[in-house]
């Protein structure tokens, strides 16, 4: 019989695996695992007691809990925010003292639009106004008059 060069090779390993390479591979991995164990428990041991919590760590069943710092959440955001609308809305709409000593009022703002459109706004005299120039009052005649269509003449 003849060997023939074009026949297959056989699909599988004719020769074992090493088991010595093996027994080597399995004593590092066990060595690197302990001293990883003995590492993290000795930092955690570390960590213990340079790190004490103290106090401030609740009891995990304890009845009552310590209140969280502020701000805290509010229980009712919706009649939170009605309130303080209302509240604003109060502000805005009543006459009441910001100053009592000084006399500073506050008016609601549909009767500071109308005091604004009755008085004006306020301005500074000019140079102009100085040298024959109409004067503020003038001006604001001259403009209610513009504004309706008619003529100071």
């Amino acid at each position: 019989m003849a060997i023939n060069p074009q026949a297959p090779t056989p699909g599988y390993e004719k020769a074992d695996a090493n088991p010595r390479g093996l027994l080597y591979f399995a004593i590092v991995m066990a060595g690197i695992l302990a001293l990883t164990f003995l590492s993290l428990r000795g930092l955690f041991g570390y960590f213990q007691r340079a790190q004490n919590p103290g106090s401030f760590v609740a009891a995990p069943f304890a009845g009552t809990r310590p209140l969280p710092p502020p701000p805290r959440i509010q229980p009712n955001p919706g009649a939170d925010i009605q309130d303080y609308f209302q509240s604003q809305q109060n502000i805005l709409n009543t006459y009441g003292w910001i100053d009592r000593q000084n006399g500073v009022v506050r008016l609601p703002i549909d009767r500071a639009m109308e005091l604004l459109l009755e008085r004006g706004l306020p301005t500074r005299a000019t140079a102009t106004a100085e040298k024959g120039a109409p004067t503020q009052k003038g001006n604001r005649a001259q403009g209610r008059a513009a504004q309706e269509g008619g003529s100071l003449r």
